[in-house]
């Protein structure tokens, strides 16, 4: 069959791989300010607030050059855009180091290790969409899958190094890890089935394009203009946007678990635990969506997080904290779905770049999230108020999703076409 190798494993998997841990690296790494938060609040006597905007920040940073980030991934594939990414974030984690100042956590942290993760997740995942289109959403699901691997892995062991060494020789171990493992696995990503001679899924079921020599699916690619005017678009940009309000919650979760007296390793668990349930919800949500279709699935987890989210509010015992962490971390797996719908709505041509147009609607809900949270915490004494909000916003995402279709591909690029 075109496009195995003579070992029978087609490569496309092995940009699954990569891309996994990648994701798992880049996203293990940004998660764990939720261990950190306290520790810098106490030690350093700064407001949520304060320390909540750095993350806020850092969201913004990564979720605007994700933009630059697809269209570069789009134009020259993932590996430089992958190893500068890496190694910019490598430099902001390493210079939390020496940080004293409000100032300096928000340029090292905000902006410097934010620069790095900016330029992460888009291309390893746009590229993952390009290699697959029958099994598209399953890959997808696999390739995030590492989101909930590395956060499964890097809350508690970040909270073990933190009592053995501190904060600080903390954020210098995160440093190293993404050189050390992040920039070898780097050096396997490659754009486009054919540049290994192959064809997406490993079928011939896709056409040549003569004049650039890439091979192309048999759909109409819209470009990101004529994506961003259609009304499909828009929903799924505001239903983006509302799922990630969300985030804000889930960086203050440590906070809010020893509040009331739970163990910070108890806690620090417990934020693992909802990442191991995210990557086998990541799996199992997308290689339904490849059967049922994206819209039954995403309205599922979207109804289940939000009437999770009440649930945190009366939460006061670790099992009932670890329910949570259960139930909404495997409906929290349907986040794959979001690049998949752009590869079957909108074409791979311009994928990279309509995804980073989309994530722009991670950027805004992530960045109020936290933000708000820290806020509503020191101003009331209380995280009640913001869990209610971001369950209102779910709940809103939830009836989104009911409306969602995918455009009429032809009347829109004529549209597009006569603008």
């Amino acid at each position: 069959m075109a496009g195995k190798p003579k070992t029978g494993i087609f490569y496309g998997w092995v940009i699954v791989a990569a891309a996994s841990i990648i994701v798992a690296l880049v996203w293990g790494c940004d998660e764990t300010y939720v261990i950190f938060l306290p520790e810098l609040c106490e030690e350093l006597g700064w407001t949520r607030t304060a320390v909540s905007g750095a993350y806020s920040l850092g969201f913004i940073v990564a979720t605007v050059l994700g933009i630059v980030a697809g269209r570069l991934n789009d134009r020259y594939g993932p590996r430089l855009i992958l190893i500068v990414c890496l190694v910019i974030s490598s430099v902001g984690f390493a210079l939390m180091y020496t940080m004293k100042t409000t100032w300096q956590l928000y340029l090292f942290y905000g902006v410097i290790a934010n620069v790095g993760m900016g330029f992460a997740w888009v291309p390893a995942i746009s590229t993952v969409s390009r290699w697959f289109i029958r099994k598209r959403g399953m890959a997808l699901g696999i390739a995030e899958a590492g989101i909930g691997v590395g956060l499964f892995i890097m809350p508690p062991l970040i909270q073990f190094l933190m009592i053995k060494f501190g904060w600080r020789a903390s954020y210098l171990i995160l440093s190293g890890l993404l050189l050390v493992i992040g920039l070898p696995v780097s050096r396997l990503m490659r754009l486009n089935p054919s540049e290994k001679g192959l064809y997406p899924d490993g079928i011939r079921g896709t056409t040549e394009n003569k004049s650039s020599g890439k091979l192309v699916p048999n759909t109409v690619d819209f470009t990101p203009k004529q994506a961003i005017r259609t009304s499909q678009f828009c929903r799924l940009f505001l239903i983006n946007t509302m799922y990630s309000l969300r985030i804000g919650i889930a960086i203050h979760l440590k906070a809010y678990m020893i509040s009331f007296g739970i163990p910070e390793m108890t806690a620090a668990t417990g934020i693992g635990l909802r990442s191991g349930a995210y990557t086998v919800g990541a799996i199992i949500i997308s290689k339904l969506s490849d059967r049922i279709g994206r819209k039954i699935p995403l309205f599922i987890s979207f109804l289940v997080m939000a009437l999770m989210m009440l649930w945190l509010v009366k939460a006061r015992q670790p099992w009932e904290f670890y329910l949570y962490f259960v139930i909404a971390g495997f409906s929290a797996g349907s986040f794959v779905l979001f690049p998949a719908i752009i590869g079957d709505w909108f074409g791979l041509k311009f994928h990279g770049s309509i995804l980073g147009l989309l994530d722009l609607g991670t950027g805004i809900g992530a960045s109020i999230g936290p933000l708000l949270a820290g806020y509503i915490f020191d101003t009331r004494g209380s995280y009640e108020l913001a869990i209610i909000i971001t369950a209102v916003g779910l709940f809103i995402a939830t009836g989104l999703s009911l409306v969602i279709e995918m455009p009429q591909k032809q009347n829109n690029l004529a549209e597009g076409k006569q603008s």
